[in-house]
């Protein structure tokens, strides 16, 4: 009955308990004290025995104020996650792959499999940068759909953008998850999200603060938006969350934006610090984390998390032999890390 489960390769998760997680790419800044009130507030007056509002209206209200689009452009989801699978299991004929690069966030691959679509993973260059000839080797093969995340977790560079661009060229519904952007300087693709019917952007709340109330959004031409939204469950976002998304988006933005100025200006420091060492290989990143390449991944990440300190190990993934991505967390905790790391290549003569 579950024949096609049985090689099913799930997500990864890392829940090594320590007293510094530095693994999942989540904004270490609490909510303040005054914010979280007015939610607890809200929170007690919710009638938990209704269905919440299918369609998010007030959110979806404050959500396209946030990210300057108009409502009727976006789909919510129970996290970036859940439409993910969702485009992948309504985009295009199922006889069509699925297209993606590597190494990059697998519920692409996850969704894929899970439905049973073909997948064409494209190998990214040895600076996990995009490749044309590559690209032209998968549209050869007829995708239906490409998804492209930029800034690329776990690698946190962005992407080509005119190669993405030229995917979209050719037919492919190019789907752009920019759940990092945030973080980066780079141009993002919400205009042409707007006005091209086959790209499709993906937003998350998950990096900037509120990982916890699982929220997702698609941002797409109107038309497109409608359709993809006839095949979203119903109530899928939760009263909690659309009380709580809604009231943080329209009086917490300010707390959100301190949140990522802090987190970008301590990504920077802790890269710099890092690349001193000669035997640590650091790669630049528009994310709220970055990739380092060290001599013997497992063994640093054993030797971290016994200082209770938790990254995550990517040397599972193709092309990251013994790379550790590193979130970003509290300046303390930036700190605490950076000795850890520092007393430990120094036993192991790594420097």
């Amino acid at each position: 009955m579950f024949e096609r489960l049985k090689k099913l390769k799930p997500y990864k998760t890392e829940t090594t308990p320590c007293k510094i997680k530095l693994s999942s790419n989540e904004d270490p800044f609490e909510l303040p004290l005054w914010l979280r009130e007015k939610i607890a507030t809200a929170i007690k007056k919710i009638p938990f025995q209704r269905y919440p509002d299918p369609t998010s209206t007030k959110l979806k209200k404050q959500l396209a104020k946030f990210y300057k689009v108009n409502p009727e452009n976006i789909v919510l989801g129970n996290g970036s996650d859940e439409l993910i699978h969702l485009l992948i299991t309504i985009a295009g004929d199922y006889s069509r792959p699925v297209m993606y690069p590597i190494p990059t966030f697998p519920m692409y691959q996850v969704s894929a499999d899970i439905v049973g679509r073909a997948k064409i993973e494209i190998p990214l260059d040895h600076n996990f940068q995009l490749k044309k000839d590559q690209i032209d080797k998968a549209l050869d093969k007829n995708p239906s759909i490409a998804f492209f995340a930029t800034p690329n977790n776990p690698t946190g560079n962005s992407l080509d953008r005119e190669l993405i661009l030229y995917t979209a060229s050719k037919g492919v519904l190019t789907v752009v998850d920019e759940a990092y952007i945030h973080f980066s300087q780079r141009e993002d693709f919400l205009n042409e999200a707007l006005t091209k019917d086959n790209i499709i952007v993906l937003r998350t709340l998950s990096k900037i603060g509120l990982a916890g109330i699982r929220l997702g959004a698609l941002i797409a031409k109107k038309e497109i938006a409608q359709e993809i939204d006839k095949a979203r469950a119903p109530f899928n976002i939760t009263y909690p969350t659309q009380v709580i998304g809604e009231i943080v988006l329209s009086q917490g933005i300010k707390e959100i934006e301190k949140h990522i100025k802090i987190i970008i200006l301590e990504r920077d420091k802790l890269i710099k610090k890092l690349s001193s060492f000669k035997k640590i290989k650091v790669y630049p990143s528009d994310a709220n984390f970055f990739l380092i390449k060290v001599p013997n991944g497992n063994l640093l990440h054993k030797k971290l998390i016994e200082k209770g300190i938790l990254v995550r190990n990517m040397s599972h993934l193709p092309n990251l032999e013994n790379c550790l991505r590193v979130s970003i967390g509290k300046p303390e905790e930036n700190s605490a890390f950076f000795r850890a790391f520092k007393q430990i290549i120094q036993e192991l003569d790594w420097t």
